[in-house]
């Protein structure tokens, strides 16, 4: 009896140490993330006024990828089951596994509830990104972009995204607006803002495709080949954005797509060739309605009304269907 008293205890003490092992990296990444953050938090706040700690987190936070870029153990952490994962913030960002959104993350978690912290969407001729806004107690709005390695200022005063716009096409040059933060700032994004499109995680972004169809009879992006891939390159390569290879709410951001054709009296079908079969519950709100073949929505636009607007605002995020081919024929 006694020895299988003993052998009870040592499977029971076997047991308890087993799954202290495993909840030990989520107490690891907290007492380690707790003493990360007051001490950030003793630095920025130590700023005399708030802008001040909003460039001093910018400046850490680009900075930060430099080292933590070589912190594999983070990205493995962030792989453990549930419920021995560590908690969302601060992991996310600790991993530095490439996704500027994780710099929102990270402002969430540093600020806490002083400063208003927003994602800021950016729909450049070429590509998507994702940087922050952070709202000043007076209410005015700045923008950083420590994933690229930016921030913006005029005579020492951080400027929002539209104040940044407005500048550049008023005619002012962007070196002398932009402020890098770190050695490999990327460049070349924010020389195209003014093409670009943008909006707070709150709004939805309006998107004006106007379409390169001027004096032909057709014109496509893709391939007939069941992949989307080739569309998406396509459209970067058209500068349409990289969003063009979908219809429907594949990423969390609210869009609407305005595909403009050219006001030259003529009417014009444009034909979305999707990668799947789309239920038409799950399709996003069009502004006029399609024409369902199999794989294909078929739309007519009349020169009275030359466009086609998308709206997937409404949709689920993750509710999309890629698009194999696309299509604008004038009639």
């Amino acid at each position: 009896m006694r020895d299988g008293h003993k052998r009870r205890l040592s499977w029971a003490a076997l047991g308890i140490g087993l799954v202290a092992l495993l909840f030990l990296p989520k107490f690891f990444v907290y007492f380690y993330a707790t003493g990360l953050k007051a001490k950030l938090t003793d630095s920025i706040w130590s700023a005399p006024v708030e802008q001040q700690s909003v460039e001093a987190f910018a400046r850490w936070a680009a900075g930060y990828w430099q080292v933590g870029q070589e912190k594999d153990i983070w990205n493995r952490l962030r792989g453990l089951p549930k419920p021995f994962k560590p908690q969302k913030e601060p992991i996310s960002f600790l991993s530095g596994d490439g996704q500027c959104t994780e710099f929102v993350a990270a402002a969430r978690w540093v600020f806490g509830d002083r400063l208003k912290i927003a994602r800021h969407d950016i729909m450049f001729p070429s590509a998507g990104h994702s940087a922050l806004s952070v709202q000043m107690p007076d209410g005015r709005w700045v923008f950083i972009d420590p994933f690229l390695g930016w921030m913006f200022k005029d005579k020492e005063r951080l400027l929002s995204l539209l104040e940044l716009r407005e500048l550049l096409a008023a005619g002012r040059p962007l070196k002398e607006l932009a402020v890098q933060l770190k050695p490999d700032a990327v460049d070349g994004f924010y020389e195209t803002l003014p093409k670009s499109f943008d909006a707070k995680e709150f709004e939805t972004m309006d998107v004006r495709l106007a379409l390169p169809i001027k004096g032909r009879k057709l014109w496509s992006l893709g391939e007939l080949d069941g992949d989307w891939r080739d569309t998406q390159r396509a459209g970067q390569d058209q500068a349409l954005t990289s969003h063009f290879y979908y219809v429907g709410r594949r990423y969390g951001a609210d869009f609407q797509f305005r595909y403009v054709l050219p006001e030259d009296g003529r009417g014009y079908e444009l034909i979305f060739h999707l990668t799947q079969v789309p239920s038409r519950a799950a399709l996003p709100y069009f502004s006029i309605p399609p024409v369902i073949e199999g794989k294909t929505l078929r739309f007519r636009l009349t020169p009275a009304h030359p466009s086609l607007v998308m709206d997937a605002s409404g949709a689920g995020k993750g509710n999309w269907f890629g698009i194999d081919r696309f299509e604008a024929n004038a009639r």
